[in-house]
């Protein structure tokens, strides 16, 4: 335990406390450090305006005050754009993959059968290796979701194996569709990892499918609730139904969990994209 001056031991709230303390005390200064600076001023307000966090944008920018940059307001706009190139994460995607069980997780309604399509197609005909892909579905609880895969395994004929099979025999990529939670009954998911883990030896990728349309809390309580299972990386969906994507960047800038795909629309396989920065950057400051 630290002590005080008076040496009487920290409690845990006591240093979380003084944390909180600091914390609001810097915020407080980066506030009055760009008020004094017009420009930096203006240019905090405009990122502000397209949908960052005050507090985070006058902390990074009030460092700058007093430097001879202060008044260029280009290099003002790209310090923060650098920022938050180096705070967002992606994740390459892998050209080749041997034996792998691909998990779609995430909320209802954000696209996740649509996505397993997309993602087993790509394996199977668009990269340089064509992969041996399979569909295993663990959807039992929304109506049509057999129905859906069903149509999507005729359409691109690649295979809706049932888990008997995918227990007696071997593939590339076995692409799993989940049925949308809130994270709170994922029961169905955790035996099926504990089964693969127990007896196969498979590489296991799960993926958090999270819509850019949601609000920031909404994406945090999600990510939470989704925490007890291995995310390994977010899957973006939906960035067609939205101008405005401040929420999914704030949440992206704070997690380290990178994105590995983004879904763009409802064409199969064309509306998938591998996730850059660039393009995440590119999108947040249009109009």
């Amino acid at each position: 335990m630290a002590k005080n001056d008076d040496d009487k031991l920290l409690t845990v709230e006591d240093i979380r406390s003084l944390r909180e303390e600091i914390s609001l005390m810097h915020t407080s200064l980066a506030k009055d450090v760009v008020g004094h600076a017009p420009l930096v001023k203006k240019v905090v307000e405009r990122f502000v305006e397209r949908g960052l966090q005050r507090e985070w944008v006058e902390k990074l920018l009030a460092t700058l005050v007093g430097s001879e940059v202060e008044d260029d307001e280009e290099i003002l706009i790209a310090y923060v754009l650098e920022e938050l190139d180096i705070l967002l994460n992606v994740e390459e995607e892998s050209e080749e993959l041997e034996k792998t069980i691909y998990i779609i997780v995430g909320g209802t309604g954000i696209g996740k059968t649509s996505l397993v399509g997309k993602l087993a197609t790509r394996y199977t005909y668009l990269l340089k290796k064509s992969h041996n892909a399979v569909f295993l579905n663990l959807d039992h609880h929304k109506v049509g979701a057999v129905e859906q895969l069903e149509n999507y395994s005729d359409a691109m004929e690649i295979p809706l194996i049932s888990l008997d099979d995918f227990l007696e025999n071997e593939y590339d990529v076995v692409f799993v569709d989940t049925a949308g939670s809130r994270g709170d009954n994922i029961e169905d998911i955790e035996n099926f990892i504990e089964l693969v883990e127990s007896c196969m030896d498979y590489k296991i990728i799960v993926s958090l499918a999270l819509s850019a349309t949601s609000k920031l809390r909404d994406l945090e309580v999600i990510n939470k609730r989704f925490n007890s299972l291995p995310i390994r990386n977010y899957i973006l969906t939906k960035l067609d139904e939205t101008y405005d994507l401040s929420d999914i960047i704030n949440f992206l800038i704070k997690e380290k969990t990178p994105v590995s795909y983004i879904s763009t629309g409802q064409e199969i396989p064309e509306d998938l994209i591998v996730a850059t920065k660039e393009y995440l950057l590119k999108k947040f400051m249009e109009d």
